[in-house]
C-alpha cells in the first residue's frame, strides 16, 4: 500500500491516475466532487469514498481540501501487472452515517469489554471478505477517554491515521507478550491529530487514551487480500 496526504486549493482540481486496483480517500477537511468516467461523488469533511483502479479519478475542490489517500499500487508494481477490469463501483461513505454507526457500537453494554470499538467499511461486492475493496480493509474506530484497548496482532500491515485525539493518547507496539498478556519491551507511539503511523505485520499493538476526550483512529490494511488468502491470522491477548 501507499499512503498520501493531498491538498487541493479551492477552485483547483487534481487528477489521480495510479496503477492500482483500489483507491481510498478520507476527507480531513474541505468539500468537492470526485469524478471517474460518468460517475460523480460529492464529498465533505469526514466522508470516506472509494474508486476502482483502471480509470483516472479527477477531484475538484469547492473549498480548500485536504485528503488522506491510500492505494494498492505497490502490490501491482511488485507483481508487474496492470488493471484489466474494475472490481467494484465508486462508493461514498458519508461522515454522518459513519459517526452514527460507530456511536451505536460504542453505546452497547459490551463495548467496554471489547478489544476494539469500531466499524468496518464494507462493499456489497465483497460478501466473503466484508472489506471496503477486494484488497483493502478500512476501519473507523474510537478509543474512549480513559480506555485501554488490549493487545492484538494480524499479518496485514496497518496504515493508521489519527483523525482526532487529546494529549496522552498512544499505542504500544512490540513483537512479544509477557506472562500477563502485556507487550514486552514495547515501542510507544504518541498520537497527535492528523498523524499517521505504520503497524508492521505480526506485531502486537495496544491503544491507550489517558486524555479527557475520545480519540478516533482510521486503520487501512491489505487485509482484504489476506482475508481472501486465509492468511490474516488475527489474534487477541487474553
Amino acid at each position: 500500500m501507499c499512503a498520501h496526504f493531498v491538498r487541493i486549493n479551492a477552485g483547483d482540481s487534481l487528477d489521480f491516475g495510479a496503477q492500482a486496483t483500489s483507491l481510498i480517500y478520507y476527507v480531513i477537511q474541505g468539500a468537492g466532487v470526485a469524478l471517474q468516467g460518468d460517475r460523480a461523488l460529492s464529498f465533505a469533511k469526514g466522508d470516506f469514498f472509494t474508486f476502482p483502479g483502471g480509470g483516472e479519478v479527477k477531484i475538484e475542490a469547492q473549498a480548500t481540501t485536504c485528503l488522506y489517500y491510500v492505494n494498492d499500487a505497490p502490490l501491482l508494481a511488485y507483481l508487474g501487472v496492470s488493471v484489466s477490469s474494475q472490481q467494484f463501483e465508486p462508493t461514498l461513505y458519508p461522515a454522518e452515517r459513519a459517526r452514527e454507526e460507530l456511536a451505536q457500537v460504542a453505546s452497547m453494554s459490551s463495548a467496554a469489554k471489547r478489544n476494539r470499538i469500531s466499524i468496518l467499511l464494507g462493499n456489497r461486492h465483497f460478501p466473503q471478505t466484508r472489506t471496503v475493496t477486494h484488497t483493502l480493509w478500512a476501519m473507523f474506530g474510537i478509543v474512549p477517554a480513559g480506555a485501554v484497548q488490549k493487545p492484538h496482532r494480524h499479518q496485514s500491515i496497518a496504515l493508521d491515521f489519527v483523525a482526532d485525539c487529546g494529549p496522552g493518547t498512544y499505542s504500544l507496539v512490540g513483537t512479544e507478550l509477557d506472562e500477563s498478556g502485556d507487550i514486552s519491551n514495547p515501542q510507544r507511539v504518541d498520537w497527535t491529530p492528523g498523524m499517521a503511523f505504520i503497524t508492521p505485520p505480526g506485531y502486537w499493538h495496544a491503544h491507550y487514551n489517558e486524555s479527557d476526550r475520545p480519540a478516533y483512529i482510521i486503520p487501512i490494511q491489505d487485509a482484504g487480500l489476506h482475508t481472501y488468502l486465509r492468511s490474516l491470522d488475527i489474534r487477541f491477548a487474553r
